[in-house]
């Protein structure tokens, strides 16, 4: 009885040890807390929990716990399996356990049963900022800058300025720069991206400048973390000496990064897609390994939509260039489907390359097609015009540059659609656009008056050279009305009225200005040399003072002796026989023509090598003397000696004996 009452005693005694361990226990939690040291207070939590598996504070404490840990798959599963209903109020960390985990439309559906608040806010602008929804995330972020001021300033103001900047770099529209502190070198960072999205340089180079200083001075003790938040810096500064030109010094930059691998994976994966880009189609083993640090899951999910893009399209000019067309079709086909606006360019320049210019044709076709507000991307409908030029189609590439407003509205662009019409469909269609060219320029503001005059002088001298003086002569009185002292449209008026109208050029004639002829020019001089500028059609003009010298030297001068012609001498051989009459004959078949010695005896060896019956009898019948005829008594012909050789030529020495081996 007495040890059963000694052991109720012991026992209760655990019971109060117990409870006063878990305050403890959450005493620690806390002070561990405080401090960040969340991976020793999460087993402090589990043994609060084995006490008490129901305790709400508890529960609460683990989900917090691997939150900080990034273990946001378990806290959410704690979350949404709890039973008990006492995490039911954590909208805010489901919310934050889904947009970790890429969920985005989802944690914003669960913040909207969150109780507003400061936190929730961020939270939702911070998914805003993922979705790059700029407007909103920007929003979101003005509104919390002017209502609250606590510790999370700066880092509100920071969010703001990356907003504003990614706005800047990836969007078509720039959200307007809002006047942000650049006390940080976050503020700072993010000031120069803007500045280098709108595109000046200098001013980002000297934010730059600005945010390296302090990212040094702050992180002055510890070596390692300035490093890492140095990189995005040093990342810009290579992109805005990569933009003026300084390849080398990009390079530099950009290498010793991905040296050290001091960087998160973010930073590493634009770094070397600049250097691919720099590399274009050369050192491709180089941007080979490059691209394996650009592409990867755990990269992409952090980049923005338009980094993506453009490593993919480079992925896809790299395989283009290394001769691997299977592998750059299918590529081109993922990157249409993600919904890139230079997929089919890239698809477009694979048929290109297997010469099916038609397939290249309807691809791009197709996407210009498929936008029907016209806001696709012109690069694409400049490469329509450009193969359906190519093609020989030149009234549909007329037509396809007209709906482009940024070229039809602009001289070259005129002056070239002018032409195509004109090889299409003749000179009366093109200067009917060129009507139509005039009354949209008349009516924009963004040309000035001599432009606009010069565009009509310029239709009236291309109606004018094609044969219509009639519509130029319109297009020019149209002028005169506004502009009646205007000297080139009267003249051009005049040319052209007097191809129709002669009488009617006389009256026009007549509005001409005076000229004002200053008394020390002298007309008959200027008349001598009409048309004539240099040569020998240019005469001198001589006056009379200098003429009257002239004459008084010329007695004086002496003549020049001619010289006598010399009779042309034959050669000596010619002299003595005389033409050869054989002259005009071919050489080898003159009578006297004897082979070369080594051409001599090629007939030697074909045929028979005995003499036939036929040759036989006529050289016996040749040295029978008993039928030899009486000799005439006629005069002996004459014979023309050959062209005797000239002697003068040198025989040629032997070849000396080289000496032998032995």
């Amino acid at each position: 009885k007495q040890w059963y009452q000694r052991r109720v005693a012991i026992t209760a005694g655990y019971l109060r040890m117990a409870e006063k361990t878990a305050e403890q226990l959450f005493t620690q939690i806390r002070k561990l807390g405080q401090e960040g040291l969340y991976h020793k207070a999460l087993p402090l939590v589990l043994d609060v929990l084995k006490k008490k598996p129901q305790d709400s504070d508890a529960l609460k404490c683990k989900v917090v716990c691997l939150l900080k840990l990034d273990k946001c798959r378990e806290a959410y599963h704690i979350m949404t399996t709890d039973k008990t209903g006492q995490l039911n109020d954590m909208w805010h960390e489901r919310s934050y356990c889904l947009y970790r985990q890429n969920k985005l439309e989802e944690a914003i559906a669960e913040l909207k049963n969150a109780e507003p608040s400061a936190k929730v806010e961020e939270l939702l602008a911070q998914i805003y900022y993922k979705l790059e929804s700029y407007e909103e995330a920007v929003g979101i972020y003005k509104a919390l800058v002017k209502s609250t001021m606590d510790s999370n300033t700066n880092e509100r103001e920071t969010n703001l300025a990356a907003a504003l900047a990614s706005s800047a770099a990836f969007k078509t529209t720039a959200l307007k720069w809002v006047g942000v502190r650049e006390t940080t070198y976050e503020l700072c960072y993010n000031a120069a991206c803007y500045s280098l999205a709108r595109g000046d340089l200098p001013a980002a180079r000297a934010k730059l400048d600005k945010a390296e200083e302090l990212c040094l001075k702050e992180f002055d003790d510890d070596e390692a973390e300035g490093k890492s938040e140095l990189a995005p810096i040093q990342v810009l500064s290579g992109l805005c000496f990569q933009k003026t030109g300084s390849t080398k010094k990009a390079l530099n930059l950009y290498n010793n990064i991905l040296r050290e691998k001091c960087a998160d994976s973010q930073t590493l994966a634009v770094a070397a897609n600049n250097i691919i880009c720099i590399n274009k189609d050369q050192n491709m083993f180089d941007s080979k390994k490059k691209l394996k640090i650009a592409t990867g899951e755990s990269v992409n999910k952090k980049l923005a939509a338009f980094q993506r893009n453009n490593i993919e399209f480079n992925s896809c000019l790299l395989s283009f260039h290394t001769n691997q067309l299977d592998q750059f079709k299918k590529r081109s086909e993922q990157l249409q489907q993600s919904g890139s606006p230079l997929a089919p360019l890239l698809l477009a320049t694979a048929h290109l390359r297997e010469k099916k210019p038609d397939l290249a044709l309807k691809v791009l076709q197709k996407a210009t097609s498929a936008d029907k507000k016209g806001s696709s991307d012109p690069t694409l409908q400049l490469a329509v015009a450009e193969l359906l030029k190519k093609v020989g189609l030149y009234l549909e590439t007329a037509e396809t540059l007209k709906s482009l407003r940024n070229v039809s509205s602009k001289p070259g662009g005129v002056s070239f659609i002018t032409s195509l019409l004109q090889l299409s469909a003749g000179p009366s269609a093109a200067a009917d656009y060129l009507d139509q060219a005039l009354v949209a320029l008349r009516g924009s503001e963004d040309y000035p008056s001599d432009l606009v005059t010069g565009w009509v002088l310029e239709s009236a001298r291309f109606r004018l050279s094609h044969n219509m003086p009639e519509l130029a002569a319109r297009t020019l009185e149209s002028l005169l009305e506004r502009q009646p002292t205007n000297v080139k449209a009267l003249a051009l008026l005049i040319r052209s009225v007097s191809l129709f109208d002669a009488p009617r050029a006389h009256e026009v004639a007549l509005r001409l200005p005076a000229i004002d002829i200053p008394a020390d020019i002298n007309l008959e001089e200027l008349e001598i040399g009409v048309g004539v500028t240099s040569g020998r059609g240019l005469r001198k003009v001589i006056k009379p003072e200098e003429e009257k010298i002239n004459e008084a030297n010329r007695k004086f001068e002496t003549k020049e002796k001619k010289r006598k012609k010399r009779k042309g001498r034959l050669p000596q051989t010619l002299a003595q026989a005389g033409p050869d009459p054989e002259r005009w004959v071919p050489r080898q078949e003159r009578s006297y023509y004897r082979r070369r010695k080594r051409n001599r005896n090629e007939a030697i060896g074909k045929g028979s090598q005995g003499l036939s019956s036929l040759t036989n009898r006529a050289a016996e019948a040749a040295l029978d003397m008993s039928e030899k005829p009486e000799e005439s008594t006629a005069a002996p012909k004459q014979t023309i000696a050959p062209p005797v050789k000239q002697q003068g030529k040198p025989k040629a020495k032997p070849k000396k004996k080289g000496k032998g081996k032995w």
